[in-house]
């Protein structure tokens, strides 16, 4: 179940981003006192873009690529 509500907060922020808001407000509507969010984001590189994670409850992350405007749990 945990899995499920973290893949759908992905689903939820993606379609945000997609619809024309940036980060900043996807962050400080939905993510900043969501109960799954554990800490704040950090950027990270991978490959030559970087990446903005958010640590998750659950064990897992919340990982922005702003290049392709989409949200995913790794």
């Amino acid at each position: 179940m945990p899995r499920e509500r973290s893949y759908y907060l992905a689903q939820l922020c993606t379609e945000l981003v997609q619809d024309g808001n940036d980060f900043p407000i996807v962050w400080d509507t939905v993510l900043k006192d969501h109960p799954l969010v554990e800490d704040i984001p950090q950027f990270r590189r991978e490959d030559p873009r970087p990446l903005l994670e958010i640590k998750l409850i659950t064990g897992e992350r919340l990982v922005f690529d702003d290049a392709r405007k989409k949200f995913s749990v790794k």
